[in-house]
């Protein structure tokens, strides 16, 4: 471990977005995209050094998760100097929520990474691979998927309860029984092929409702870029003989 880290773990509320917050998510609402560039191999190298030396508060069954902030030392500057000024050029002006190191254990089913604040707009969210660990040398074809559908926690129960940490899947609904899943189309989008080439972690009828956005391939130096409210979700990577994948997600309100 370097230094004294300062990790927070993740509180998830059980309230909803009022309509005059979800109009002002919407209005910054975008697609998916994809930055081919956008860290150097140097600064790749000493991220993918830094993550090994984190310790995880969150350690669940489907990753491990640690956030920070700019703030915090001893992650947080180095992180600050990284990625601030370029995502300012992708983004635009943003507020930093938190950013997170990630050990994928299982792949994430779809989901969309939307958490509530009372006085907090979300914004984008963007991933960054670190390093994909396999029985070969070098990066295994792995993915991560979008969907054009959304979800803006409009038919939370505002009970103001919630859960610490998220990687319990095991209760998790197919996204069209969800209640807070908008813009579900009608029948099946995704052939059964693709559904299976990247997907096959979730059942197919999981794809009800669903249309895949963006299909992006995990490269060295790259990053995708997807908003808080957008459904999206890991490949199974286990039957690519991935063994691990390292990420940093950094989550950004609007400004």
């Amino acid at each position: 471990m370097e230094g004294n880290q300062k990790m927070s773990q993740h509180v998830y509320l059980d309230n909803s977005y009022t309509d005059e917050q979800i109009a002002r998510m919407q209005e910054s609402d975008s697609g998916s995209w994809v930055i081919h560039d956008l860290i150097s191999s140097s600064d790749l190298t000493e991220l993918r050094r830094l993550i090994d030396t984190v310790e995880y508060p969150e350690h669940g069954s489907t990753s491990k998760y640690a956030g920070s902030a700019y703030e915090h030392p001893p992650y947080g500057p180095i992180m600050q100097e990284i990625f601030h000024n370029k995502l300012v050029s992708e983004i635009g002006d943003h507020k930093l929520d938190f950013f997170a190191w990630q050990e994928a254990i299982k792949p994430w089913k779809i989901h969309a990474d939307l958490r509530w604040y009372a006085d907090k707009i979300p914004h984008k969210v963007i991933l960054i691979p670190l390093d994909v660990v396999a029985d070969d040398t070098g990066w295994a074809d792995t993915y991560s998927i979008t969907f054009k559908q959304r979800s803006y926690l409009r038919n939370n129960a505002n009970s103001n309860t919630g859960q610490t940490g998220n990687t319990n899947q095991s209760s998790w609904k197919r996204p069209i029984n969800q209640s807070n899943v908008e813009g579900c189309c009608d029948g099946y989008k995704i052939d059964e092929e693709t559904w299976n080439t990247y997907m096959s972690h979730m059942p197919y009828d999981w794809a009800e409702g669903l249309e895949i956005e963006t299909i992006y391939k995990w490269n060295p130096g790259s990053a995708v870029v997807w908003d808080q409210t957008q459904l999206h979700c890991a490949d199974n990577f286990l039957t690519r003989g991935i063994k691990t994948k390292l990420s940093i997600l950094i989550m950004t309100n609007q400004a």
